[in-house]
Protein backbone atom coordinates (compact mmCIF):
# COMPACT_ATOMS: atom_id res chain seq x y z
CA UNK A 1 0.00 0.00 0.00
CA UNK A 2 1.35 3.44 -0.94
CA UNK A 3 -1.08 5.12 1.57
CA UNK A 4 0.05 6.00 5.27
CA UNK A 5 -2.44 4.33 7.38
CA UNK A 6 -3.77 8.14 7.90
CA UNK A 7 -4.14 9.01 4.09
CA UNK A 8 -6.01 5.39 3.80
CA UNK A 9 -8.81 6.35 6.47
CA UNK A 10 -8.90 9.81 5.01
CA UNK A 11 -9.76 7.95 1.47
CA UNK A 12 -12.37 5.49 3.23
CA UNK A 13 -14.15 7.99 4.73
CA UNK A 14 -14.80 9.78 2.00
CA UNK A 15 -17.37 7.49 1.42
CA UNK A 16 -20.55 5.97 2.71
CA UNK A 17 -20.17 2.90 3.82
CA UNK A 18 -22.13 0.09 2.31
CA UNK A 19 -21.95 -2.43 5.62
CA UNK A 20 -23.13 -0.19 8.10
CA UNK A 21 -24.19 3.13 6.82
CA UNK A 22 -21.80 5.33 8.42
CA UNK A 23 -21.72 7.97 6.74
CA UNK A 24 -18.73 10.07 4.75
CA UNK A 25 -16.20 11.23 7.01
CA UNK A 26 -16.97 8.78 9.74
CA UNK A 27 -15.28 5.73 10.91
CA UNK A 28 -17.35 2.10 10.03
CA UNK A 29 -19.53 1.49 13.21
CA UNK A 30 -20.21 -1.81 14.83
CA UNK A 31 -23.83 -3.56 15.59
CA UNK A 32 -23.10 -2.72 18.95
CA UNK A 33 -22.91 0.36 18.67
CA UNK A 34 -19.04 1.22 18.71
CA UNK A 35 -16.54 2.09 16.50
CA UNK A 36 -14.83 -0.69 14.71
CA UNK A 37 -11.37 -1.53 14.40
CA UNK A 38 -11.74 -1.61 10.94
CA UNK A 39 -12.73 -0.41 8.26
CA UNK A 40 -15.64 -2.75 6.17
CA UNK A 41 -13.92 -4.29 3.02
CA UNK A 42 -16.95 -2.93 0.78
CA UNK A 43 -16.19 0.10 2.00
CA UNK A 44 -12.31 0.42 1.52
CA UNK A 45 -12.45 -1.29 -2.08
CA UNK A 46 -13.91 1.66 -2.80
CA UNK A 47 -11.05 3.55 -2.78
CA UNK A 48 -8.65 2.04 -5.75
CA UNK A 49 -5.34 1.75 -4.15
CA UNK A 50 -6.94 -0.18 -1.41
CA UNK A 51 -8.41 -2.44 -3.61
CA UNK A 52 -6.11 -5.62 -3.04
CA UNK A 53 -5.68 -4.95 0.72
CA UNK A 54 -7.12 -7.20 3.02
CA UNK A 55 -7.99 -5.28 5.86
CA UNK A 56 -7.91 -1.05 6.76
CA UNK A 57 -7.04 -0.36 10.36
CA UNK A 58 -9.61 2.45 11.56
CA UNK A 59 -6.56 5.15 13.25
CA UNK A 60 -6.71 5.40 17.29
CA UNK A 61 -8.05 8.53 17.00
CA UNK A 62 -11.08 7.59 15.79
CA UNK A 63 -11.57 5.58 19.01
CA UNK A 64 -12.14 2.24 18.35
CA UNK A 65 -14.23 0.20 20.77
CA UNK A 66 -15.26 2.94 22.09
CA UNK A 67 -19.00 4.26 21.56
CA UNK A 68 -19.70 5.85 17.63
CA UNK A 69 -19.77 9.01 16.75
CA UNK A 70 -20.27 10.91 13.88
CA UNK A 71 -18.08 12.61 12.43
CA UNK A 72 -17.70 15.94 10.27
CA UNK A 73 -20.14 15.80 7.67
CA UNK A 74 -18.82 15.27 3.75
CA UNK A 75 -19.64 14.97 0.42
CA UNK A 76 -20.09 11.85 -0.47
CA UNK A 77 -17.76 10.77 -3.70
CA UNK A 78 -19.56 8.69 -6.49
CA UNK A 79 -18.10 5.02 -6.53
CA UNK A 80 -15.32 5.31 -9.43
CA UNK A 81 -16.23 3.47 -12.61
CA UNK A 82 -13.41 1.36 -13.97
CA UNK A 83 -13.04 -1.07 -16.78
CA UNK A 84 -10.30 -2.87 -14.88
CA UNK A 85 -12.43 -6.18 -13.78
CA UNK A 86 -11.31 -7.64 -10.14
CA UNK A 87 -10.52 -10.97 -10.47
CA UNK A 88 -11.17 -13.17 -7.10
CA UNK A 89 -9.31 -16.56 -7.64
CA UNK A 90 -9.69 -20.37 -5.96
CA UNK A 91 -7.53 -23.03 -6.39
CA UNK A 92 -8.48 -26.82 -5.14
CA UNK A 93 -7.19 -30.32 -4.84
CA UNK A 94 -9.03 -33.43 -3.37
CA UNK A 95 -5.90 -34.48 -1.16
CA UNK A 96 -2.75 -33.11 -0.11
CA UNK A 97 -0.99 -35.83 -2.61
CA UNK A 98 -2.02 -33.24 -5.64
CA UNK A 99 0.03 -30.62 -6.43
CA UNK A 100 -1.57 -27.05 -6.06
CA UNK A 101 1.44 -24.90 -7.16
CA UNK A 102 0.14 -25.65 -11.31
CA UNK A 103 -3.26 -24.13 -10.12
CA UNK A 104 -1.86 -21.07 -8.35
CA UNK A 105 0.83 -19.81 -11.10
CA UNK A 106 -2.17 -19.82 -13.18
CA UNK A 107 -4.45 -17.65 -11.23
CA UNK A 108 -1.39 -15.57 -10.35
CA UNK A 109 -0.74 -14.88 -14.28
CA UNK A 110 -4.29 -13.82 -14.82
CA UNK A 111 -3.71 -10.85 -12.29
CA UNK A 112 -6.42 -12.50 -9.81
CA UNK A 113 -6.59 -9.60 -7.03
CA UNK A 114 -6.95 -12.24 -4.45
CA UNK A 115 -6.14 -16.04 -4.27
CA UNK A 116 -7.88 -18.66 -2.10
CA UNK A 117 -6.69 -22.41 -2.27
CA UNK A 118 -7.64 -25.33 -0.50
CA UNK A 119 -7.14 -29.09 -0.54
CA UNK A 120 -9.66 -30.76 0.97
CA UNK A 121 -11.88 -34.27 0.49
CA UNK A 122 -14.63 -34.65 -1.31
CA UNK A 123 -16.27 -36.46 1.77
CA UNK A 124 -16.24 -32.66 3.61
CA UNK A 125 -19.04 -30.94 2.23
CA UNK A 126 -18.15 -27.42 3.42
CA UNK A 127 -15.58 -25.46 1.62
CA UNK A 128 -14.61 -22.84 3.78
CA UNK A 129 -12.24 -21.09 1.50
CA UNK A 130 -14.75 -21.13 -1.27
CA UNK A 131 -17.00 -19.71 0.58
CA UNK A 132 -14.48 -16.83 1.76
CA UNK A 133 -13.97 -16.02 -1.92
CA UNK A 134 -17.51 -16.26 -3.24
CA UNK A 135 -18.16 -13.64 -0.23
CA UNK A 136 -15.61 -11.58 -1.15
CA UNK A 137 -16.30 -11.72 -4.67
CA UNK A 138 -20.02 -10.71 -3.73
CA UNK A 139 -18.73 -7.63 -1.62
CA UNK A 140 -17.00 -6.22 -4.32
CA UNK A 141 -19.97 -6.39 -6.70
CA UNK A 142 -22.18 -4.84 -3.76
CA UNK A 143 -19.02 -2.08 -3.24
CA UNK A 144 -18.78 -1.13 -7.19
CA UNK A 145 -21.88 -2.35 -9.06
CA UNK A 146 -20.04 -0.72 -11.99
CA UNK A 147 -16.80 -2.93 -12.25
CA UNK A 148 -17.13 -6.38 -13.59
CA UNK A 149 -16.42 -9.16 -10.73
CA UNK A 150 -14.89 -12.42 -12.09
CA UNK A 151 -14.23 -15.35 -10.55
CA UNK A 152 -11.63 -16.89 -11.76
CA UNK A 153 -10.59 -21.05 -11.51
CA UNK A 154 -8.24 -23.06 -13.29
CA UNK A 155 -11.10 -25.61 -14.58
CA UNK A 156 -14.42 -26.56 -13.90
CA UNK A 157 -14.00 -29.38 -11.94
CA UNK A 158 -11.97 -27.56 -9.68
CA UNK A 159 -15.33 -25.24 -9.10
CA UNK A 160 -17.62 -28.65 -8.15
CA UNK A 161 -17.20 -31.61 -7.14
CA UNK A 162 -20.96 -32.88 -8.08
CA UNK A 163 -23.69 -32.18 -10.06
CA UNK A 164 -25.25 -30.58 -6.99
CA UNK A 165 -22.63 -28.33 -6.36
CA UNK A 166 -22.36 -26.96 -9.50
CA UNK A 167 -25.92 -25.89 -10.12
CA UNK A 168 -25.97 -24.33 -6.77
CA UNK A 169 -23.07 -22.50 -7.23
CA UNK A 170 -24.22 -21.16 -10.97
CA UNK A 171 -27.06 -19.98 -9.63
CA UNK A 172 -24.86 -18.05 -6.55
CA UNK A 173 -22.31 -16.71 -9.41
CA UNK A 174 -25.84 -15.46 -11.45
CA UNK A 175 -27.61 -14.25 -8.66
CA UNK A 176 -24.25 -12.06 -7.71
CA UNK A 177 -24.19 -10.98 -11.13
CA UNK A 178 -20.48 -12.11 -11.08
CA UNK A 179 -18.90 -13.83 -14.10
CA UNK A 180 -17.11 -17.15 -13.88
CA UNK A 181 -13.55 -17.64 -15.66
CA UNK A 182 -12.41 -21.20 -16.77
CA UNK A 183 -8.38 -20.61 -17.58
CA UNK A 184 -8.54 -24.06 -19.58
CA UNK A 185 -10.01 -27.11 -20.71
CA UNK A 186 -12.75 -27.44 -23.59
CA UNK A 187 -14.96 -24.44 -21.82
CA UNK A 188 -11.77 -21.57 -21.25
CA UNK A 189 -13.10 -18.14 -21.47
CA UNK A 190 -15.24 -15.75 -19.12
CA UNK A 191 -18.54 -16.54 -19.42
CA UNK A 192 -21.16 -13.12 -18.00
CA UNK A 193 -24.36 -14.60 -16.53
CA UNK A 194 -26.42 -11.48 -17.77
CA UNK A 195 -24.73 -10.84 -20.63
CA UNK A 196 -23.56 -13.41 -23.68
CA UNK A 197 -22.53 -15.74 -21.02
CA UNK A 198 -26.19 -16.31 -19.83
CA UNK A 199 -26.65 -19.30 -22.23
CA UNK A 200 -23.87 -21.07 -20.77
CA UNK A 201 -25.05 -20.99 -17.64
CA UNK A 202 -29.02 -21.96 -18.40
CA UNK A 203 -27.57 -24.66 -20.58
CA UNK A 204 -25.34 -25.74 -17.85
CA UNK A 205 -28.67 -25.38 -15.37
CA UNK A 206 -30.55 -27.39 -17.97
CA UNK A 207 -28.36 -29.95 -18.49
CA UNK A 208 -27.47 -30.73 -14.67
CA UNK A 209 -31.60 -31.01 -13.99
CA UNK A 210 -31.98 -33.20 -16.67
CA UNK A 211 -28.93 -35.52 -15.27
CA UNK A 212 -30.86 -35.09 -11.64
CA UNK A 213 -34.02 -36.10 -13.46
CA UNK A 214 -32.95 -39.39 -15.34
CA UNK A 215 -32.44 -41.96 -12.76
CA UNK A 216 -28.86 -42.78 -11.93
CA UNK A 217 -27.75 -39.25 -13.77
CA UNK A 218 -26.80 -37.89 -10.36
CA UNK A 219 -24.85 -40.67 -9.28
CA UNK A 220 -22.94 -40.74 -13.12
CA UNK A 221 -22.76 -37.06 -13.02
CA UNK A 222 -20.82 -37.01 -9.90
CA UNK A 223 -18.90 -40.11 -10.61
CA UNK A 224 -17.69 -38.38 -13.67
CA UNK A 225 -16.70 -34.86 -11.74
CA UNK A 226 -14.82 -37.22 -9.08
CA UNK A 227 -12.87 -38.92 -11.25
CA UNK A 228 -11.82 -35.65 -13.11
CA UNK A 229 -10.66 -34.53 -10.14
CA UNK A 230 -8.30 -37.23 -9.23
CA UNK A 231 -6.12 -36.52 -11.98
Amino acid sequence: MDLTPDQAALAVERHDCPNCDAPAGSACRTRGGKTAAKYHTPRFVLVPALREELEIHVPADRGPGRAWKRGPALAIVPAPRTERPVRIGYARTSTARQELASQLEALHRAECHKVFKEQISTRVKVRRELEKALALARQFKEAAPETPVIFTVHELKRLARNAAELMTLSAELQAGDIQLELLTGPLTGIYDPNGMGAMFFAVLASHLRLNVAVARGPVLCDRALQMADEH
